[in-house]
């Protein structure tokens, strides 16, 4: 019984295939050529209805046996049943005359039931939202507040929920494993616990992913959008540091290593200079981590660098120390500081800056002007400080500004429309409200 209901994949193309070819016979014009064809519709309902009764037999018995929840597959299960019963109804009645002005209604309603069964079953296999939504973007970690952020909820959550929940999530459970809560994750599957806290080497839900593509048993199955090393890291630091579903990123001591990682994360091209450099002084960069600066290289083998100020209390020390890399540094992340317009004089030096982050600092509209000298800027994030749409508008020159996010700011949702006129290319983000970027208005960063 459980092989039959294994074959209910491959059983369930059949009467879709044989039922639309019904409902293209059915619709036909009634011209000469076709006509001859309709005579045939009768027998293929027939084939149709025993295909589609083969089908919901092997997929109640897939149910009984299977990694699904009742309540993700009730629905699928009662619109098969449906569509074979409909189907039964349509073969039976067109073989009565009397019954001939419902055929084309019997038609479309067999039309509607196989799209919406074909739909819920697809749900079931490729997850919620599968047809119009990509749901397996990686986590944009950039964003993510690591001195508040909470480890489980802000880090590891969202990266199980990007790329794991489809296949062990509350709609079906792949070996009985599911992730998306604690005590399921605590639990394991039917081949046992997945996590051990503390111990990287002995938990599957790291191994799994670290098994070649081709193997059977790597996660996620190789035509599922994969972990990212980046993604793979965070999980590994998670663990090692003792899983624990409660605790902060301070809390769990982990804030420079979690810096670390996420400030290595592959960067685009397009974020980098063409070319090379010239290699950074490295006293200036001793001095610059002794402060508490995070500094690392954009790219292996380049000299351009990335500057996170994370953990620097000497602010007006460390930007002195930035202008001398100002032919190196491509990206600077001085968010939750106490950093003032002052500073943005400093800042308006580096001229090599594709992305910079200010976000919930005490910048000003006063000193967004003297950011237009920063022509290579692509990545702007000006959350939650006191900038208004007047000031944001002085940055009009910047014409390879495509991402702007101004969430939280003095701007408001009535300013948007005229930003959009102000920067056609940019992507502007101010939480809920978001300025469409037209096809037509794009440009290829080179």
């Amino acid at each position: 019984m459980e092989f039959i209901g294994r074959l209910h994949p491959l059983l369930v193309h059949l009467p879709i295939g044989i039922l639309l070819l019904v409902v293209l016979f059915e619709w036909l014009p009634f011209r000469k050529p076709y006509k001859s064809l309709r005579r045939s519709i009768r027998i293929i309902l027939w084939l149709g209805f025993f295909a589609a009764l083969t089908s919901m037999v092997s997929g109640l018995l897939l149910k009984e046996n299977s990694d699904y929840e009742w309540q993700s597959v009730k629905l699928h299960q009662f619109a098969g049943i449906a569509l074979t019963l409909i189907t039964g109804v349509y073969a039976w009645a067109r073989g009565q005359k009397q019954f001939k002005r419902i055929y084309k209604f019997l038609s479309v309603l067999m039309l509607v039931l196989i799209i919406a069964t074909g739909h819920l079953g697809g749900t079931l296999t490729h997850g919620e939202g599968f047809l119009f939504e990509d749901n397996s973007e990686d986590v944009d970690l950039a964003q993510v507040n690591l001195q508040q952020a909470h480890f489980y909820n802000d880090l590891v959550k969202p990266i199980l929920d990007s790329k794991c929940y489809a296949c062990h999530g509350s709609g079906k459970q792949k070996g009985k494993l599911r992730l998306d809560a604690p005590e399921h994750i605590l639990k394991g599957g039917k081949g046992g616990v997945v996590l051990v806290a503390g111990k990287v080497d002995e938990s599957e839900m790291i191994n799994r992913t670290l098994l070649p593509l081709d193997d059977d048993d790597h996660m996620p199955p190789k035509e599922k959008a994969q972990l990212t090393p980046t993604e793979i890291e965070i999980l590994k630091l998670w663990i090692s540091s003792g899983a624990d579903f409660n605790k902060s990123v301070i809390e769990s001591n982990q804030l420079t290593a979690l810096q670390k990682i996420i400030s290595t994360k592959a960067t685009s091209m397009a974020e980098v200079p063409e070319g090379n450099t010239d290699a950074a002084d490295q006293k200036i960069i001793q001095s610059l981590s002794r402060l508490g600066a995070v500094v690392l290289p954009v790219a292996d083998g380049s000299n351009y660098l990335s500057v996170n100020l994370v953990n620097v209390t000497a602010i007006d020390s460390s930007f002195d120390l930035l202008v001398k890399l100002k032919q190196q540094l491509v990206w600077l992340k001085a968010g939750d500081l106490p950093v003032d317009d002052s500073h943005l004089n400093q800042v308006a030096q580096l001229t090599q800056l594709t992305k910079l982050s200010l976000e919930r600092t005490a910048i000003t509209d006063v000193a967004l002007t003297t950011l237009n000298s920063l022509k290579q800027l692509q990545y702007l994030n000006l959350n939650q400080t006191k900038v208004t749409a007047t000031g944001i508008k002085f940055l009009r020159e910047l014409k390879d500004l495509h991402s702007l996010y101004i969430y939280g700011t003095e701007v408001k949702a009535t300013d948007l429309a005229d930003l959009q006129q102000v920067f056609p290319n940019t992507k502007v983000e101010i939480g809920n409200y978001v300025v469409p970027t037209l096809e037509t208005d794009t440009t290829i960063l080179k």
